[in-house]
């Protein structure tokens, strides 16, 4: 495959995580800030609270229901268009979400974020593209890289997501100018995978609609035990970061009375530390330790360092320390791909991309509904239990057999 062809995939895993970094500032602004006037005045904290998490968590469900069906219907019918699919739905969820903003409309809001969760699987379909292509020898490093692409999504995100709604830089600016800006971007993004994208497998173009699919092919792996070895310990990693990821800027705003610039900037600061983990450090760790004990050691660091963001007091050390536990989590999750990859046959792997998007979004959903009511109860049991789930996580890892890679029948 082309080095074109290689940027569209990248390209397409960039977007998909910077619009989420563009939205979450922006949702934060809209929402939990009594001042931006999106609301009523007068609506409680409680019912602000209950509005962020409908709509950050209606995202992450339907992404859930829809990454699974996406990924299978890729292997079954071809990964080319599949993303065709996801980047229109993309674009269509974020016109809707335009709309929604201008009308001072959380239906339309809810509804934007609906569609864009039922096509947001153009990261597993990107992953399995990735590994369509790669060797035994160097998928782990190819899969590093696109979760350096899913980095510079994050960093790419909140720098346009803060530029370009900061009315001190120009008035007329505000939050729905990035989000003109990624839509924007998802049609280029579209142009380049129809002229430059094309499948390197063949197909049988037999696919059969499930809207549950996303049940039944976890409960299908669940059979399975190198995949449900892998999916115990990945599952409680991606809870515990997706918990300390999402409330991070909400404890920022709450904590120190970061705007949405500053919380942005700390968004930049959790891209790079995922571009750096998972871009510099896989090699030279995997030449020196096996995957278990990798995944393992890097969710202890990801504990030790949000243990550190919640006890320093101080917002510069606490975004700080965003850096290394963000590039621990490359490492782990970058890792946690890979073994999952090479637990099954070739033509499975856009299904297990699938299972690792859908308990990815899984545990998204239910951290951004069930986030702020913790945060209720004070403002840092989130992450307390974030770093509890990170060190269960780490001993599973080791106690677990997660690696037991695909043999071929005899």
């Amino acid at each position: 495959m082309n080095n074109k062809a290689l940027f569209t995939l990248y390209f397409v895993v960039m977007l998909d995580v910077a619009g989420q970094g563009i939205l979450f500032p922006a949702l934060t602004t809209l929402i939990i800030n009594p001042t931006s006037h999106f609301l009523p005045e007068g609506t409680t904290a409680s019912t602000r609270n209950f509005y962020y998490g409908l709509i950050t968590g209606s995202f992450f469900f339907c992404w859930f229901l829809g990454a699974t069906m996406i990924a299978s219907y890729s292997d079954d019918v071809g990964r080319k268009i599949a993303l065709v699919i996801c980047l229109i739905g993309s674009a269509l969820g974020y016109i809707l979400t335009i709309i929604g903003i201008y009308l001072q409309s959380i239906s339309l809001l809810v509804l934007g974020r609906i569609i864009a969760g039922f096509t947001a699987g153009s990261q597993s379909v990107s992953q399995a593209a990735i590994i369509d292509i790669s060797t035994d020898e160097n998928r782990t490093e190819n899969l590093g890289r696109l979760v350096a692409a899913l980095a510079a999504g994050l960093a790419f995100g909140p720098i346009v997501g803060g530029v370009f709604s900061d009315k001190t830089l120009w008035p007329e600016l505000n939050v729905t100018v990035p989000v003109y800006i990624i839509t924007a971007c998802l049609l280029l993004n579209l142009i380049l995978v129809l002229k430059y994208f094309k499948d390197v497998r063949e197909t049988d173009g037999n696919f059969t609609f499930n809207i549950f699919s996303a049940f039944t092919e976890l409960a299908a792996a669940a059979k399975t035990q190198a995949i449900r070895n892998i999916s115990i310990v990945f599952f409680i990693c991606v809870f515990s970061l997706t918990l300390f990821y999402i409330y991070s800027i909400v404890y920022l705003f709450r904590k120190f009375a970061f705007t949405t610039i500053e919380n942005s900037a700390a968004m930049f600061v959790i891209g790079i530390g995922l571009a750096v983990g998972s871009r510099y450090l896989i090699k030279p760790l995997a030449d020196r330790f096996t995957q278990d004990k990798i995944v393992s050691g890097s969710l202890l660091t990801m504990a030790l360092f949000q243990g550190i963001f919640l006890l320093s007091g101080n917002e510069y050390i606490a975004v700080a320390s965003m850096l290394p536990l963000l590039m621990a989590y490359g490492v782990a999750y970058t890792n946690c791909l890979s073994i999952f990859s090479d637990a099954v046959s070739e033509d499975k792997q856009g299904w297990v991309m699938g299972i690792s998007i859908s308990l990815f979004t899984f545990g998204g959903g239910v951290v951004s509904i069930a986030g702020e009511e913790l945060m209720n109860i004070f403002l840092e049991l989130p992450f307390l239990l974030s770093i509890i789930g990170m060190v269960i996580a780490s001993a599973l890892a080791v106690g677990l057999k997660i690696l037991q890679p695909y043999k071929i029948p005899a």
